[in-house]
Formats: structure tokens, sequence, C-alpha cells
């Protein structure tokens, strides 16, 4: 993939940080994965949990901020998980094609860094930043 987290991708906040470098290092992975049964379900369960604790932590923080365009980036997450979930669903359905799910796991996951966390998570970033600016 040959997209490394820099720390000008830091978004001020180190848990979402570590959650960002998580995602990079599972995509990386992802790229020389053997694509067997067992770890497409264990890449599954890794991005449940992501979700789960990322988005919480980066929209309290995002809605501490008082980011003005939090209800789309929220749209965002939910859209990440519903596609989750469809892929999880489809997997349980036809476990015999991990190759499939695999290739569509990191093909996703690569649009997904691309646009979302390197576009607009950059977004409220700016706008936090801007924010502890102003206030000087």
């Amino acid at each position: 993939m040959n997209i490394t987290w820099t720390s000008d991708l830091s978004v001020g906040d180190h848990s979402i940080d570590d959650d960002h470098k998580g995602l990079f290092a599972l995509i990386d992975e992802l790229d020389s994965a053997d694509m067997s049964h067992d770890y497409i379900n264990s890449i599954l369960d890794r991005l449940k949990a992501y979700t789960r604790g990322h988005f919480g932590r980066e929209e309290v923080y995002m809605k501490n901020a008082g980011f003005p365009a939090f209800d789309e980036h929220l749209a965002q997450h939910e859209n990440f998980v519903e596609w989750l979930e469809t892929i999880r669903a489809t997997y349980a359905r036809f476990p015999q094609s991990p190759f499939i799910i695999g290739d569509s796991v990191n093909g996703y996951l690569q649009r997904w860094l691309r646009q979302h966390i390197l576009e607009e998570d950059m977004k409220y970033r700016d706008y936090i930043l801007g924010q502890g600016s102003s206030a000087e």
C-alpha cells in the first residue's frame, strides 16, 4: 500500500492517532496476508472492535470540540459500520470465499484510509487546531 502514518497525520489526540496507526498497520498486514478462513474471521473481528472503540473516541472528541460537521462525519462512521456488517454477513453465508472477501476488505480499507482519514479526519483536526489558535 505504501502509505505510512507520519506525525503530520496527527489529529491532536494520542488515542485517536494510535487507532489510526493501528488501521495503517492492519492494511499493510492485509497486503501480504494469507487469506485463510481463520485469518478473515480475525480481521473482521478486529475491524468490529476497531469501529466500536475508535469511532466512539473520535465522536466524543469532535463533539466536545463543537465540530460543526459532526453529523456528516457521524454518517460516514455509520456507513463504515453498515459496510462491515454487510461483509460479515456475506462471509458468514459464503465462508468458502476468503480470497474474495479479503480482497474486498483490503480494497475498501485502502479507499477508506485515503478518503476518510487523510481527508475527512483532517477537517476536524484543522477545525480544532483553528479553535486553539483563535483562543490565544
